[in-house]
């Protein structure tokens, strides 16, 4: 069964503010106003990093942009990690920036990696936001989600070449705009010449709420399989 982003959010919401919510009830999605456009642009910053104060909560909206620090997403123990032509990065933190709906599908773009993040004002349809890119990391996952209807669903993902398809996608979970990104040199840093496209495979989700993994099995534009995993903490920044 599919479990939506909305009934995660309200979790992870109950986690930090109540430290568990017992018994409740998510409310019904029925209940919400539909979702659409990329929400209140932001203006570029002074600066180009962000101190986000004392820890993060699962959940982050608007960073502060107060100075040029860096800071580390709180990321799971264990084995989550990236395998790409015989070696294996491990992965320990994940960013969601929900975009919402669109064109017949849900949109959050997914970011698994192992460095630390600054936000970078990025102009998009002429509005200015200040994302969260990864640095001084040795492994980055990205992919641009799209799930049919107005929520967004933990199921499998498929990639597509072209987008939705002019509609032709309309029912169907698909992902683009992906790449994986692996420090195949030892620098310490995934440079600009070893992020690889994606150019097909799967993105999935198992686990039941707020216990998600994700999986991930795809095809490099260099004709190399990376596959791997992640399971822990999903940070999510609402961007509607």
């Amino acid at each position: 069964m599919s479990r939506s982003i909305e009934q995660y959010l309200a979790l992870a919401l109950c986690a930090v503010a109540l430290h568990g919510c017992g018994n409740s009830t998510p409310a019904d999605p029925a209940d919400r106003q539909p979702l659409s456009g990329h929400g209140e642009p932001v203006q570029p910053a002074d600066g180009d990093g962000v101190q986000p104060g004392e820890g993060t909560a699962p959940v982050l909206v608007h960073p502060p942009l107060e100075d040029t620090d860096e800071f580390t997403a709180i990321g799971p123990e264990g084995d989550s990690h990236v395998s790409l032509a015989g070696r294996s990065f491990p992965l320990d933190s994940a960013l969601g920036d929900i975009w919402g709906y669109r064109e017949d599908h849900y949109n959050v773009n997914f970011t698994v990696t192992n460095g630390k993040f600054v936000v970078t004002p990025t102009q998009i349809d002429d509005q200015y936001f200040n994302l969260l890119t990864p640095v001084a990391a040795t492994a980055i996952f990205y992919a641009e989600m799209h799930s049919p209807g107005k929520q967004f669903s933990f199921v499998t993902y498929s990639h597509s070449a072209f987008g939705a398809g002019g509609g032709v996608l309309a029912g169907t979970a698909y992902f683009d705009q992906a790449y994986i990104g692996v420090d195949t040199d030892d620098s310490g840093e995934v440079d600009a010449d070893e992020r690889l496209p994606v150019v097909g495979g799967t993105i999935d989700f198992s686990g039941l709420l707020p216990d998600i993994e994700l999986h991930f099995s795809v095809l490099l534009e260099n004709g190399q399989l990376a596959e791997g995993h992640y399971t822990g903490l999903f940070d999510f920044t609402d961007r509607q």
